[in-house]
């Protein structure tokens, strides 16, 4: 542990990072307590430039920007402590094989001197009791490096099986770290690498891409009147409704927040305006119960914008675009769906 965190100026800094929680209305988690406490204690630069912007500009700490950070800054410290375990139970391991093959080594140039010395036991004039003795060295000899091989066999299979579970245990720690730990879905680093990915395809196939940005419409009045978990249940509700009606080579990403995004490689712009307008209909379409009390929560809707890249453009250029026709979505009365070209509107 970082010594400045213990003793009195430890205290100091604990009780700074409660009642900054306390202050900005921040639920005492422990996911929660580590941002903040790495705020005052100013030991992420990334992390307290997210956390003073947001101070600066006067919008609310609400969960799904504080799960947000925990996620970008750290995760990544899981898979640091994946690796750093798996390096040392390989390191372990193939120090085991080795002394195992030099073993293996040593018998292999033992049993060649006994094969050596045994040339010459067997001439018509050998004696009969050193033949004997000659035989039952060799058959020691053979004894011993049957016991090896099995050994060294074993010992590889081993390894074999060691090293399927840990590449399975870091495969493992870097799906949590890509994705979202309130719904399940991939999460802001998982779209940026998945969107890399589509537009180097899209670029050397000369195939389509495209993307959907989607808002939910009025969130921040449903977090104030129900309270963050009925906020968190909206959430995880707008992201099963995504996933089931996307396909498995698509992405669906927590953008940030209330808001989402679908990566769709090799898809046209009728296709992903398609795929908005059946999600939208989907949310719509349900009346959501809070879990805690049954109340009726009423219809969620959301407002989504869907871009199409142009093969060559940054990727920067491709979220903007789809960033405008949500932000127009939202601008013309929301529940609708505005792509590049044209503008869908819902059913009043």
């Amino acid at each position: 542990m970082n010594g400045r965190l213990q003793g009195p100026e430890g205290r100091a800094l604990a009780k700074e990072t409660l009642d900054l929680m306390e202050r900005y209305d921040i639920a005492p988690t422990p996911e929660n307590y580590a941002v903040f406490s790495c705020y005052t204690s100013d030991s992420l630069p990334e992390l307290c430039e997210a956390i003073s912007k947001r101070i600066e500009s006067g919008e609310p700490f609400d969960q799904p920007f504080c799960d947000m950070l925990y996620s970008d800054h750290f995760a990544i410290a899981k898979i640091q402590e994946a690796v750093m375990a798996s390096s040392g139970a390989m390191a372990k391991e193939l120090v085991q094989v080795r002394e195992t093959l030099k073993a293996a080594e040593r018998h292999t140039a033992e049993y060649g001197e006994t094969l050596a010395g045994a040339e010459g036991a067997f001439d018509e004039d050998a004696d009969p009791g050193h033949v004997r003795d000659v035989i039952r060295s060799l058959v020691s000899a053979t004894t011993k490096m049957q016991t090896r091989s099995k050994e060294l066999e074993r010992r590889l299979q081993e390894t074999s099986s060691e090293v399927v579970k840990l590449r399975s245990n870091l495969e493992r720690v870097r799906e949590e770290a890509m994705t979202d730990a309130l719904t399940g879905i991939a999460n802001r680093k998982r779209f940026d690498e998945m969107l890399r990915k589509g537009r180097r395809s899209a670029d050397t196939n000369n195939d389509a891409m495209c993307l959907i940005l989607c808002d939910i419409d009025y969130f921040k009045r449903f977090n104030d009147t129900w309270g963050h978990q009925t906020g968190d249940q909206i959430i995880r509700f707008v992201a099963g409704c995504m996933t089931r009606n996307a396909s498995d080579h698509h992405t669906v990403a927590r953008y940030g927040g209330e808001e989402f995004a679908v990566v769709m490689p090799k898809a046209t712009l009728p296709e992903a305006n398609a795929l908005a307008e059946k999600i939208r209909m989907t949310v719509e379409g349900k009346r959501l119960l809070r879990k805690s009390t049954s109340e009726d929560l009423g219809n969620i809707t959301i407002s989504l914008g869907v871009s199409e890249y142009r093969h060559g453009e940054a990727i920067e250029e491709l979220i903007e675009r789809a960033d405008a026709n949500l932000y127009k979505s939202k601008k013309d009365g929301r529940n609708r769906v505005t792509t590049d070209s044209r503008n869908v509107r819902s059913a009043a």
